[in-house]
């Protein structure tokens, strides 16, 4: 009855009129939109953001929106997660390239973890960047962030098997989430194409036919391993085990380290002889007890002392 109510909508409207609606689909969501091409089998949406293709069973209700209603429709804050998985640069490339598509999208503020205002807690912004794909955790925190997409990824190296999983969810409707696979076993960069289109998928979007593509490429570039000294360690980690706390410190003319360092193992046997004296030990053992408790935490200092490690 609502597809044939929308059928003669559109049949008693002028051609050139606009005719907007508050669509309510089955997942949740409520879709400001103009009306666009109705079918027996399909609905197109005009939204801020593009397109958006709906059947007969996605539809719950229409309700009247006027035009000024439809220009008042604020944009769509998306967030994008650190994409996580066991191919980090892959899964960074697929990252970057999802947030230069949606800076191609109209009506979409597209922000990552370290852009989000100083409004939002540390906790979230420490969760979100934790959540990895984890719906509940991306559901719960996007909605203290105040974002209404949330976007997440993870990239997966399997032998000769090479996958990227792209996904989203509104904050507001979480059964409205939806999740595009890419496969490939080149590089990831021959598959730009790809992303950009599921960047609009996982949103209900359809892909435009002159879809944009980023036209530069990232590139992921690794510091370069700092360099160490074998020969160096190796004599200060014999050093770090003689009972001089911060000798490793002094060694190296780190003359901070060595104070710190005394001051260290001087508080750490301090407090273990305080708390020998409530113990039940003997007198030998009190102070074999001691000696070694001070002399450990003289290790462990001198060790952390070493530099380049």
């Amino acid at each position: 009855m609502r597809w044939l109510t929308a059928l003669a909508l559109m049949a008693s409207t002028p051609a050139m009129a606009a005719e907007y609606r508050s669509i309510t689909l089955a997942n949740g969501r409520t879709v400001p939109a103009e009306i666009g091409e109705i079918t027996a089998t399909e609905m197109v949406l005009i939204t801020p953001q593009g397109q958006l293709r709906i059947a007969p069973n996605e539809l719950r209700s229409m309700d009247p929106l006027s035009s000024e209603g439809y220009a008042a429709v604020p944009p769509w804050k998306v967030l994008v997660l650190p994409f996580k998985g066991n191919a980090p640069d892959d899964g960074k490339i697929a990252e970057m390239y999802v947030s230069r598509v949606l800076q191609g999208i109209p009506a979409i503020q597209t922000i990552d973890v370290n852009e989000l205002p100083p409004s939002v807690g540390e906790t979230t912004r420490r969760a979100l960047a934790m959540c990895g794909t984890d719906l509940q955790c991306a559901t719960r925190h996007g909605s203290d962030a105040g974002v209404d997409i949330v976007i997440m990824g993870q990239s997966n190296t399997q032998a000769e098997s090479k996958r990227i999983d792209i996904g989203a969810v509104f904050v507001d409707t979480p059964e409205a989430r939806h999740r595009e696979i890419i496969t490939f076993d080149d590089a990831l960069l021959n598959h730009s194409r790809a992303i950009a289109q599921a960047t609009y998928k996982v949103m209900f979007l359809t892909p435009p036919t002159n879809i944009t593509v980023p036209e530069t490429v990232p590139v992921i570039t690794k510091a370069p391993a700092p360099e160490v000294n074998p020969l160096n360690v190796s004599s200060l980690d014999q050093v770090a085990w003689t009972p001089v706390p911060g000798i490793t410190a002094l060694k190296q003319g780190n003359n901070a380290g060595f104070i710190t360092a005394v001051g260290v193992v001087t508080a750490g046997t301090a407090a273990s002889v305080a708390w020998s004296g409530y113990a039940s030990y003997s007198a030998p053992q009190m102070i074999a007890m001691n000696a070694i408790t001070g002399y450990g935490l003289t290790v462990l200092v001198n060790h952390i002392f070493i530099e380049n490690r």
